[in-house]
């Protein structure tokens, strides 16, 4: 407690010296996610040329235009969030997920989104579900709501991460920090599942409760750390041929999907805002979750 308290503090005087727009918020129905809408805008993606933790994935550099206006969660969908959804249905993702077990990391047959094989409440990140799964909560989203529900782009998902930051994670890059906003492999992990940590203490071993940190710049929490998220691109293995104008890679055929955002078991160096990693869609990882974004009838420019 005496630890988030004084991230509070130090995260007022981050404010005071950094001021961000206010952006408008809005939710569909009582029970509907808390959406901030993003104007149209231009980042840099993809990592500096001396950067060391980068992988080849994300090269070359360039700059990219979110020429549309969106809406974005603030929070990833929980478990509370996708057990309505699947009484609402009747869509059940199959059992079998990827997840830390006494014997390391294996595909347990035993384990699903409400079993990942740690403990969950409620409000932390439904985990165990795969991009199917995710996407269709986003059609269910859209026919209950009328609105048009889906995953983010990555170039989407990133512009809303970096909250208008430019340095390796929103916070800048002092790891010592990382406990305050994210979810990670920290120092009391480090002596169960990893031998590499961040140099500081979430509180949490596994995942956390949605929105247990500090948000980014744009009112986001959770962009780094807890669970990676589903996007809605096809993977590429570098940004040579992708979009540069906010829109999802799209392919006929595609073998990959692409996440971002890191985990609770990610070390330093994919704790990092422009890591990337891609599975197969129907992949169930207890790493991994979603976050939805909506389009806009018309929006702020």
């Amino acid at each position: 407690m005496i630890r988030f308290m004084l991230a509070l503090a130090i995260g007022g005087l981050a404010a005071c010296n950094n001021a961000q727009p206010e952006f408008e918020k809005l939710r569909d129905c009582d029970d509907c996610p808390e959406l901030v809408v993003l104007p149209s805008g231009t980042f840099m993606r993809g990592a500096a040329p001396d950067d060391p933790a980068a992988d080849q994935s994300e090269f070359p550099r360039h700059e990219v235009r979110i020429e549309r206006p969106f809406a974005v969660a603030t929070v990833a969908v929980t478990v509370a969030e996708f057990s309505a959804f699947a009484a609402a249905t009747g869509h059940e993702p199959r059992g079998g997920c990827y997840t830390l077990t006494d014997d390391g990391w294996h595909v347990d047959e035993a384990s699903n989104w409400r079993a990942p094989g740690f403990p969950q409440s409620p409000s932390h990140p439904v985990v165990c579900v795969s991009w199917h799964d995710a996407t269709a909560y986003a059609a269910w989203m859209t026919e209950r709501t009328g609105k048009p529900y889906r995953l983010p782009s990555e170039a989407e998902w990133e512009y809303a991460a970096r909250g208008g930051t430019t340095d390796m994670n929103f916070w800048g890059n002092d790891d010592s920090l990382t406990c305050d906003y994210a979810s990670v492999n920290d120092l009391t992990a480090k002596n169960k599942v990893a031998k590499v940590a961040e140099p500081c203490d979430d509180g949490f071993m596994y995942t956390s409760p949605v929105g247990s940190f500090l948000p980014n710049p744009f009112g986001l929490y959770d962009v780094v750390g807890n669970a990676w998220v589903w996007l809605a691109d096809c993977w590429l293995g570098d940004y040579r041929l992708g979009p540069r104008d906010g829109s999802p890679n799209v392919a006929e055929k595609c073998g990959l999907r692409v996440l971002r955002g890191g985990s609770w078991t990610d070390t330093p160096g994919p704790v990092r805002i422009g890591a990337r990693e891609s599975r197969l869609p129907d992949e169930r990882l207890s790493i991994a979750g979603f976050r939805l974004v909506r389009d806009l009838d018309q929006g702020p420019v």
